[in-house]
């Protein structure tokens, strides 16, 4: 038996919801239905144990919680519970670099050979002309991940700085957690800081958060859920060498509030709110949709009251990309703007649609098969957007 994933009896019995709406309005009930036909069935044919579901319905929040943080013990997932989020986390790093942008203390256009000392001595670096706007839309022309044979900061900062791309800078796409995490590395040294702090300082504090971040302090260790990977085995938490791509952890109710500020709903802190608004907007293109500072933006055409998705391109490239003219980057609220987190125990996603004021995270504790999480996302997303 691999860890109790046989007792799915127990899964699809506990369904749990909490709503900010009374329980006894339509809309809401209407709403509830909705997600949990989405969701069950999906967890039941995934086999996936845990999943949180924070929904904003024309601005109106609410909350769900299906099944289990840890099957051996059966301990149900609730809005405490603390999922790894992975590449989700691109979009707080994303937001410290646009409030550095719109402090005029960074600009996108600046090279990252600026700000990386180990870079700077090295004269023939693609760093010194690849930008901070390149690394943040995934054009820098940088892997997917580090080799095998990097395993601390020093390593990965020796090894990219002797590094020559094979891909013209600025001028195709492919989804780099080495270019999030230099630019980690970047806010590190500009603002003299750890990442971990900043997301506490910048984001995490303003929006009343869990000061999580990066790590998990002893006090909340019993929140954290259990991650299981596709084999359905436990998977024990990792260390990351590029915490700035990966490795924020979050629960249902710390999701809630950052999927409010996304929203750019009111009460958000103002320097957090112009920041997101910035990550939200349009630099580059890959055809079938934008790139965003850490966000993609799919956009939207209306017809007959249903929101019409076109078919979106899921490699993680390379595929061929322009920047953007100033003219062109302009924030779109007629548009999907998501982001999805993958490991190997997690997936995450979240979506949003400002124009209605409705958005969705969906955390769960298990890795389905690629393109799921996404794929429920946007039901989802639709579901609250009508």
């Amino acid at each position: 038996m691999r860890n109790g994933l046989s007792v799915w009896a127990l899964l699809s019995l506990l369904f749990v919801v909490g709503a900010s709406t009374a329980a006894t309005n339509d809309s809401a009930q209407t709403l509830d239905a909705k997600i949990s036909n989405i969701v069950k069935p999906w967890m039941q044919k995934r086999g996936v144990p845990g999943v949180v579901v924070e929904v904003y319905s024309n601005g109106v929040p609410h909350s769900y919680y299906f099944g289990y943080a840890d099957i051996e013990k059966t301990t149900p997932v609730n809005g405490s519970t603390i999922f790894e989020i992975g590449s989700v986390t691109k979009l707080f790093t994303s937001i410290l670099l646009a409030q550095e942008i719109l402090q005029k203390d960074l600009r996108l256009n600046d090279p990252a050979a600026n700000y990386i000392p180990e870079f700077q001595s090295k004269t023939k670096t693609p760093f010194n002309k690849i930008t901070l706007r390149h690394l943040a839309t995934h054009t820098a022309g940088l892997p997917y991940s580090e080799p095998g044979t990097v395993k601390t900061d020093r390593e990965a900062l020796s090894y990219f700085s002797r590094w020559q791309t094979r891909i013209r800078i600025g001028q195709s796409w492919a989804y780099s957690n080495v270019g999030m995490g230099i630019l980690g590395y970047v806010l590190e040294n500009k603002m003299h800081r750890s990442i971990n702090v900043l997301y506490q300082q910048n984001i995490l504090t303003p929006l009343n958060m869990t000061p999580l971040g990066t790590t998990i302090p002893l006090i909340y260790e019993p929140y954290r859920a259990k991650g299981y990977n596709r084999a359905g085995d436990f998977m024990p938490p990792r260390d990351y060498l590029f915490p700035a791509a990966g490795a924020i952890k979050a629960s249902g109710n710390d999701m809630q509030k950052f999927l409010r500020a996304a929203l750019l709903l009111p009460g958000t802190p103002p320097n957090i709110a112009s920041a997101m608004k910035l990550t939200q907007t349009p630099f580059a293109s890959n055809g079938t949709y934008r790139q965003g500072l850490g966000w993609v933006i799919i956009p939207l055409q209306r017809l007959n009251d249903v929101w019409v998705l076109p078919k979106k391109n899921s490699s993680l490239g390379p595929t061929p990309a322009v920047q953007l003219s100033s003219l062109e980057t302009q924030y779109n609220a007629r548009a999907i703007i998501e982001k999805t987190g993958t490991l190997d125990g997690f997936r995450s996603y979240i979506g949003l649609i400002p124009a209605t004021q409705s958005g969705v995270v969906v955390l769960t504790n298990r890795y389905p098969t690629m393109g799921d999480t996404t794929r429920i996302g946007h039901q989802l997303l639709l579901a609250a957007s009508r």
